[in-house]
């Protein structure tokens, strides 16, 4: 369990140019927002198979092309030799409606859109859960998403039993909605 809880690694990349919305974009949400506009937040949550294995095909995955930018520069600072895309979910949510998405090695991630910041940055909370039936928590914390940018969190193993399945990386793509 220590030795688990230790190896937990968490990385997060914000694309090298990120979407960064003007004031004026930022506050016509606030103001929308205050205006009683329902907004909602759609969240992809993407799980990937991060690997060195000599045996996995290298390169990444093509379904993995809406957010290859984001990969390839988190690739930079962290250097794996293939990308495989695991499973991918989209939940469009009403903020602070959490959505829950099981994950390889019988772990869920759960993901709670909690405020958009003055700067146009959606706060999320994500909580993973270690494998069933403890559930006990691997991660709770909050990040803070660029509108249309991607967060990546990783550093488990995809399969706890095979250490050769690679790495887990869990991206959280997040978009505005009417």
């Amino acid at each position: 369990m220590r030795f688990l809880l230790a190896a937990l690694l968490l990385l997060q990349y914000s694309a090298a140019a990120p979407l960064r919305p003007s004031a004026g974009k930022a506050g016509l949400l606030l103001a929308q927002a205050d205006a009683g506009v329902e907004q909602r937040v759609r969240v992809t949550v993407r799980a990937i198979a991060a690997s060195n294995d000599a045996a996995a095909a290298p390169g990444m995955d093509p379904k993995l092309g809406p957010i290859a930018p984001h990969i390839e520069g988190f690739g930079e600072q962290f250097r794996f030799r293939s990308y495989k895309l695991l499973q991918e979910q989209t939940f469009n949510l009403d903020w602070k409606a959490p959505a829950q998405m099981e994950l390889p090695g019988s772990r869920s991630l759960q993901v709670t859109p909690r405020s958009l910041d003055p700067d146009g940055k959606i706060k999320v909370h994500l909580e993973l859960l270690g494998a069933h039936p403890a559930h006990s928590r691997k991660l709770h914390t909050d990040y803070a998403i660029q509108r249309g940018g991607t967060l990546l969190v990783g550093g488990i193993r995809v399969d706890p039993q095979d250490p050769r399945a690679g790495t887990l990386l869990i991206a959280v793509t997040q978009a505005m909605e009417k």
